[in-house]
């Protein structure tokens, strides 16, 4: 399923928190949303699914408005930070009552995705006597449950321990190859790297850039540093060889045809390559 927003402006009071002129999200591609506490990325993702009906413009999925006709949600999944559920009701009640709400309630599945989720063996008891990571393994099994066609993740990783993030990230990235939209936004750019196609930033509720993951990939952005920085510097000025400076070292993209010429020129200026690292995609796009 295709989402599009358009014209979207959001206000509480006099203070606009998104402004958006337009954006799109194709089916079967993933996209993370960055930006500062407050930027508008959980304002947004409460527009798209009517938590927030409010607001101005038109967001719709696949051509039909949500604000107008609310039923297309039910081919949506959402995991917002700081959702809850009936807390004094056990899991089991929780994964009936929010299954049987879209009419699709499927027992197998939901012992299944309980033991990947290791949740399984406390079903029976009260949400209430579960841990937070409990519970929002329990929100996120909730959301899977239906086989939502579009699934929308505000820091679905806060609060988990090791192996079920593993296992969470290998499980959407089976999900999107079967046609899935994800959403996701996350504090930690390393999960927005192994997840996303496109990384939209977002910044006093406007989208400011738009970072294409695979792209970048195929380069070979790297942090170098030698014995004689300065000299460095000079022979890739020489060269024109794009480079960017920083506290750390040298940023440049070693799959540039020139870098073998640059080593060269270090090797008999017997300048040594201390480090040579790999530079984070969004490290490098964001700061």
């Amino acid at each position: 399923m295709e989402i599009k927003v358009r014209d979207l402006i959001m206000r509480y009071g006099r203070v606009e928190v998104l402004n958006i002129r337009s954006l799109d999200f194709e089916k079967g591609t993933s996209y993370g949303l960055v930006g500062h506490n407050g930027a508008g990325k959980t304002t947004l993702f409460k527009c798209m699914t009517n938590i927030i009906s409010n607001y101005q413009g038109d967001i719709s999925i696949d051509d039909t408005s949500v604000k107008q006709h609310n039923e297309v949600l039910l081919n949506v999944g959402i995991v917002l930070d700081g959702m809850s559920v009936y807390t004094n009701r056990t899991g089991w009640f929780n994964i009936q009552y929010f299954s049987g709400l879209r009419g699709n309630f499927d027992e197998e599945k939901a012992r299944d995705l309980a033991k990947e989720l290791d949740l399984y063996s406390v079903l029976d008891q009260k949400v209430k006597s579960y841990s937070y990571g409990m519970q929002k393994k329990l929100i996120l099994l909730i959301a899977l449950m239906h086989t939502p066609e579009i699934l929308i993740l505000d820091e679905p990783f806060r609060g988990l321990d090791i192996d079920t993030v593993k296992w969470f990230k290998k499980y959407l990235k089976q999900l999107t190859e079967q046609g899935l939209t994800l959403l996701i936004s996350s504090h930690v750019q390393n999960d927005l790297e192994a997840l996303c196609d496109f990384v939209y930033v977002i910044d006093r509720g406007r989208i400011t850039e738009t970072i294409d993951i695979n792209a970048e990939k195929e380069k070979q952005i790297r942090r170098v540093a030698t014995t004689n920085n300065t000299r460095l510097q000079a022979i890739l000025d020489e060269v024109n060889y794009y480079y960017q400076m920083d506290e750390d070292g040298i940023k440049l993209d070693i799959s540039d045809e020139r870098w073998s010429e640059v080593k060269k020129r270090l090797l008999e200026e017997e300048i040594e390559i201390s480090e040579l690292s790999k530079v984070k995609i969004l490290d490098e796009k964001l700061n």
